[in-house]
């Protein structure tokens, strides 16, 4: 057992997420977050389109048996450096959107023509490229920068940047310099800490990669995706991020799959936070 975890209650934020191994960028340096911006706007959107996935083409180029939409990955031509606030926040809040329409999508069970992992993924790099542009321009779009979709979308682009460990861990960095200085949750570091580690092929620390699965008696309750180290100081540890303890948190899972078996069409899949 790592003595650090299990002492986390007396440790910084920062202390606590290098300890688990993460975050180990020696620069944190934000750069300048200053930009000029003009009152002529415009939507600077990726090049992609909108269309259901049910209604693709059916032209569309198969691979290993799945469809690989190729024109609903978003291409990027212009240099972040010539948008301005706005236009960054346009163009983040565009992710979200495709994001939660392509993925989503691919997690319904009555969509006809589900999203291939291929084109998720493809959809994956393509967004974290463009993320790493804008935090090499302007640091961790925060709320105060860019507002709150635009930055949950930020978030949601680094949980997805696992083919890019390097990235996630500079921007984990970036994340907990905001969390001590109050511009963010806690529990964003969290997330990310043991996203890092998951991809590393390491035992998670907060406990927040869950999935459902059957136990002994065949019946699902929420599961870690892989081991959590420490067990016995896990509700600690999350208490200094500000989260619930653990047994709160599998809880509200599990009323959320219930309720999905009742309604294919709910959000249970931004509950399950190994997505």
């Amino acid at each position: 057992m790592n003595h650090t975890l299990a002492t986390a209650a007396s440790l910084s934020i920062a202390s606590l997420v290098l300890a688990c191994g993460c975050a180990s960028s020696p620069s944190r340096s934000q750069g300048d977050n200053t930009l000029q911006s003009n009152d002529n706007q415009t939507t600077p959107i990726a090049q992609c389109e909108t269309q259901d996935f049910a209604h693709a083409d059916p032209d569309i180029e198969l691979i290993i048996g799945n469809i690989f939409a190729d024109e609903f990955i978003p291409r990027y031509y212009d240099p972040i450096t010539t948008y301005t606030m706005e236009e960054i926040q346009v163009e983040l809040e565009a992710m979200y959107d495709l994001d939660q329409r392509v993925v989503g999508q691919s997690l319904n069970p009555s969509t006809e023509v589900p999203t291939a992992e291929s084109t998720i993924r493809a959809i994956d790099i393509a967004q974290s490229d463009r993320l790493k542009e804008i935090v090499e321009h302007i640091g961790w779009p925060t709320r105060e920068l860019v507002g709150l979709k635009a930055t949950q979308a930020a978030y949601m682009v680094i949980q997805h940047a696992g083919h890019d460990s390097e990235f996630q861990n500079r921007c984990l960095a970036l994340m907990i310099d905001l969390v001590e200085q109050g511009e963010l949750p806690a529990s964003y570091v969290a997330l990310l800490t043991d996203r890092i580690r998951v991809f590393q092929g390491k035992a998670q620390v907060f406990g927040t990669q869950m999935a459902m699965s059957p136990n002994e008696f065949g019946v699902m309750v929420p599961t870690p995706t892989v081991a959590i180290e420490d067990p016995e100081h896990l509700d600690d540890r999350r208490k200094l991020m500000g989260m619930p303890p653990h047994s709160e948190f599998a809880g509200a899972i599990s009323i959320a799959y219930q309720a999905s078996l009742v309604d294919p069409g709910t959000a249970f899949a931004e509950v399950q936070s190994d997505e």
